[in-house]
């Protein structure tokens, strides 16, 4: 008996400083709505906030745009993102400095919550760089989120 209440105070302190598991089956409190995507503007090099995107099948850049839903009590972050239809992607602001409307990588994007983000040109989005192929309107671009919390989703943004 003695044992048997010694392995229930183990397992009771191990199991009281362990972080609580998502069940199996059970939804991310992340969602995704309103995902589309977009080639960049050409633009000539050097130009502010320019990358030297051109037309055609020559790498160029693009970005894609969604809004992105906590219906949680607790605060998410989206980390990375990921897609086979670009070299790089970074997640992207765009923001006045001086005057000029610049672009700027951050690190991640907070999602509070019971709230959202709504990304959008000339706000957050997520930034295509050196493109692998053409995106042409009536495509679809297959990408990646990875979220601190929520773990990794996939979503299928038409191009326009």
């Amino acid at each position: 008996m003695r044992m048997i209440m010694l392995i229930g105070l183990i397992l009771g302190i191990v199991g009281g400083s362990a972080q609580p598991a998502m069940p199996q089956g059970a939804k991310s409190a992340i969602s995704l709505e309103n995902a589309w995507a977009r080639r960049a503007p050409a633009m000539a090099p050097g130009a502010p906030g320019g990358h030297g995107a051109m037309a055609g099948g020559d790498g160029g850049n693009g970005a894609v745009y969604v809004t992105i839903v906590n219906r949680g009590t607790s605060a998410d972050a989206l980390v990375s993102a990921t897609t086979d239809a670009a070299k790089t992607v970074e997640l992207h602001e765009t923001v006045q400095e001086g005057g000029v409307m610049k672009m700027r990588p951050l690190r991640r994007f907070e999602v509070p919550g019971g709230g959202r983000l709504e990304m959008k040109p000339g706000g957050h989005h997520i930034m295509l760089m050196g493109l692998t192929r053409d995106l042409k309107p009536g495509d679809t671009v297959s990408v990646t989120l990875t979220f601190d919390q929520g773990g990794r989703m996939t979503l299928a943004a038409p191009v326009r």
